[in-house]
């Protein structure tokens, strides 16, 4: 039971935050049996907590709150489940009617930091409160309050308009035919806002009941088991997906609506993966980056003699895959945000592993899951300890005649520069 006389006691709190509120929120909040010191965000004095008047604040990459991604529920949960404490616990009403005003604050905070986070929320504030803005909006509003901008700010701007025209009227007590018409048109035009607003940020609430539960389906396997490919997924809910679910649909469904229940592309072509609030959902580290640099990524040895490994990816949500996989395998140098020329909007990330212990600790773990780069990825393994100077210029040769062997023109140029054949570069592997 969350509801003992130690509500409100901080002797076992163990941490001391920068100011008052943060202090007294998760000092309530500490008595939860589910709380967890660890995960108190309180490093700095620029938390979420801070005072009310919040510029920004970075959520979780899935759009969840900070309650959520804290505690796993939201703020309506934590209230429903205090009032039923405070049912049972009624000497203690006070204690937990304190952390229902803490979490009523916080996710006051959260709305408002959601709604600052927005580059075009200025002077629309009130509307965007107003129009619908429940956890099921604020999360989606996280998501994509940016791409699907020209949309929601049109519904703000109807909600308003149907506002200042029932405000008008309201204050108008002599009322003729025409303000009777008036009145009617401008309730038609708020309910058409609050539509468009809700449309645009739950795309999917426009599929069919099959389609709706085969996501749901495919987010549960994604969280289950990890990256996984359109077939495999049909496979899997055979007996349980519509017959109409194939894997080209599968395929259709996360495209057009997947980012609204977090499944997004994986690093290999053809398989997704599932985004929470702790980030991407990767079961299998070394084979989830084989599958990457597989299809985004390149191996090879620079004509100086020096071997590299380098992922690559654009927008966002292939800076998130390489953030992920830098976490994940404790090792390689990330390069973020670069632009790919002057004009382009999107910006490129760089996961780059240069350094020999970073190269045998990445090359040994995805070297049984490589399937197209499997033999570079042995020969600048070889190449990282190898001490004769010729069998190294055999490696690098090798390796870059392989990268480029696909591009005939430019293989052959190679060859020629080199004064070789490609039997003769084929033999460089016989012994890897």
């Amino acid at each position: 039971m969350w509801g003992s006389a130690l509500l409100g006691d901080e002797y076992d709190l163990g941490i001391h935050p920068a100011d008052d509120l943060t202090k007294s929120v998760l000092s309530n909040l500490s008595q939860h049996p589910n709380f967890n010191v660890n995960k108190a965000p309180v490093v700095k004095s620029s938390s979420i907590f801070f005072n009310d008047d919040i510029k920004s604040y970075n959520f979780a990459p899935n759009g969840d709150g900070w309650l959520e991604s804290t505690y796993g529920k939201d703020a309506n949960s934590i209230i429903r489940m205090c009032r039923k404490m405070r049912r049972v616990d009624k000497n203690n009403r006070e204690s937990i009617d304190a952390i229902i005003d803490d979490v009523r604050t916080i996710k006051a905070m959260e709305v408002n930091a959601t709604i600052n986070n927005l580059s075009w929320s200025e002077g629309l504030e009130d509307v965007i409160k107003n129009i619908g803005l429940n956890d099921r909006s604020l999360k989606a509003l996280r998501k994509f309050g940016e791409s699907r901008s020209s949309s929601l700010q049109k519904a703000c701007q109807l909600y308003l308009k149907s506002m200042t025209v029932l405000n008008i009227l309201n204050d108008n007590t002599d009322w003729g035919i025409d303000e009777q018409k008036e009145w009617a048109n401008a309730l038609q035009l708020k309910k058409d806002a609050r539509k468009m607003w809700s449309n645009t940020l739950h795309q999917i609430d426009s599929l069919s009941k099959s389609d709706k539960n085969a996501l749901e389906f495919i987010s549960e396997e994604l969280t289950k088991s990890g990256s996984l490919g359109s077939r495999e997924l049909v496979r899997r809910g055979v007996g349980v997906l519509h017959k109409s679910i194939t894997p080209s649909k599968v395929s259709m469904l996360i495209k057009m609506y997947g980012e609204e229940v977090d499944i997004y592309k994986a690093s290999s072509r053809g398989n997704y993966v599932k985004l929470d609030t702790h980030g991407l959902i990767i079961k299998d580290i070394w084979a989830y980056a084989a599958g990457f640099l597989d299809a985004d990524g390149s191996i090879f040895i620079t004509e100086r003699g020096e071997p590299r490994a380098t992922f690559i990816a654009t927008g966002d949500r292939g800076k998130l895959q390489c953030e992920e996989l830098h976490k994940a395998l404790g090792c390689g140098r990330l390069v973020l945000n670069q632009r790919i020329h002057k004009k382009s909007v999107r910006s490129q990330h760089r996961l780059i592993f240069s350094s020999k212990n970073d190269l045998r600790q990445l090359l040994k773990g995805i070297l049984p899951h490589l399937k197209m780069k499997s033999l570079q990825a042995k020969a600048v393994l070889s190449f990282v300890d190898e001490k004769d100077k010729m069998r190294k210029n055999e490696l690098y040769q090798l390796v870059t005649y392989n990268n480029w062997k696909d591009d005939k023109k430019k293989a052959d140029s190679f060859l020629s520069k080199w004064n070789l054949d490609a039997d003769t570069i084929g033999s460089y592997a016989e012994s890897l």
